[in-house]
């Protein structure tokens, strides 16, 4: 049996979710994250990039999130703290406030598009991308994965009201949650 062309959505939790603040010229400080992900860093604004199922995403000229499989958190935690000693940065683990919601299918657009004011339009937002914004009233990051593929990062207080709003918006898109 084939599958609906609808919208298609899944939430991720357990994921590890990093927060670190620093000075984006400090080289030590970026030659450990890249030697600890394989991310090239510091990762440009209102970007995102994908190494080995590590995640970076641009949160701020001196701010970003590192994401991984649950399994690293510990590693890179103490990694990264050893790394910074004595550096102005900061790292905090904030893996148990945040929920990753994947969207995708042919209208993903439209339906972010009733609730966020972000031109999502293709030639203004592609692949690779990030931007913080809101969703209706619950503040998210937001990445394109693929052409028809988003990711937000929503806060776990936020996510029941979330998927409430997207249900409500894809009424007529069949959003089939996996």
């Amino acid at each position: 049996m084939q599958r609906p062309q609808g919208l298609q959505a899944s939430w991720t939790r357990g994921q590890t979710l990093i927060n670190v603040r620093g000075d984006a010229s400090d080289t030590a400080l970026c030659q450990a994250i890249t030697a600890l992900t394989g991310l090239d860093w510091p990762l440009p604004p209102c970007s995102t990039r994908v190494q080995s199922g590590h995640r970076g995403i641009w949160a701020g000229p001196d701010d970003w999130f590192l994401m991984g499989p649950g399994s690293v958190r510990a590693d890179w935690l103490a990694q990264l703290r050893d790394a910074f000693q004595g550096r102005h940065a900061a790292v905090t683990d904030v893996s148990s406030g945040y929920a990753v919601l994947s969207l995708q299918g042919p209208h993903v657009r439209d339906l972010l598009a009733q609730g966020c004011p972000v031109d999502l339009h293709p030639e203004a937002f592609k692949a690779g991308d990030c931007v913080g914004t809101h969703f209706f009233k619950a503040s998210v990051w937001m990445w394109q994965t693929g052409e028809d593929r988003f990711e937000l990062l929503v806060r776990s207080s936020f996510a029941g009201y979330v998927q409430s709003m997207l249900n409500k918006c894809a009424l007529e898109d069949r959003l089939v949650w996996v």
